[in-house]
């Protein structure tokens, strides 16, 4: 996904040079029925002749659709599983230790590593290290401030 803030930033930008909303423009409904084509035939005309006047509203749909460009329409199931690995993993390791009761407190340290691994792998979980990481540090300069919670 391409960085969301610099999208909006550059829309921002673009929006101050002089671009204003003007009672002839369509509203966003309008402007996202025309983005995802869902938008009769007359409503479409409508907001293409107004699109070749109003620059506001030209850069207001230009940012949607790159901010939309890299949203796919079919979720990836390869991809979710791929992401849920380390669960899967453990809780495929947890159904094996109760079938092979032979290799029972193996599968099960299995499971409980591969659980440590999902747990602390997660995106909240990353989260929290670096709040609790930045709330212990003490007198740092700003470039450093603004550097915790860079993602490495």
């Amino acid at each position: 996904m391409p960085d969301l803030t610099k999208i909006i930033k550059n829309g921002f930008s673009r929006a101050s040079c002089g671009l204003k909303k003007t009672p002839q423009c369509p509203s966003e409904l309008e402007l996202g029925k025309y983005l995802d084509k869902s938008a009769s035939v007359s409503q479409k005309e409508k907001i293409e002749r107004h699109l070749a006047d109003c620059g506001y509203c030209l850069d207001l749909l230009v940012t949607a659709k790159e901010a939309l460009k890299d949203f796919s329409t079919k979720p990836n199931i390869l991809r979710a599983l791929k992401q849920q690995k380390w669960f899967i993993l453990s809780m495929l390791s947890l159904g094996m230790s109760f079938f092979i009761k032979k290799y029972f407190f193996q599968f099960l340290t299995l499971s409980l590593i591969f659980g440590l691994k999902w747990a602390l792998g997660a995106e909240g979980s990353r989260n929290l290290v670096m709040i609790f990481r930045s709330l212990g540090q003490k007198d740092t300069t700003d470039s450093e401030k603004e550097n915790i919670f860079a993602r490495k």
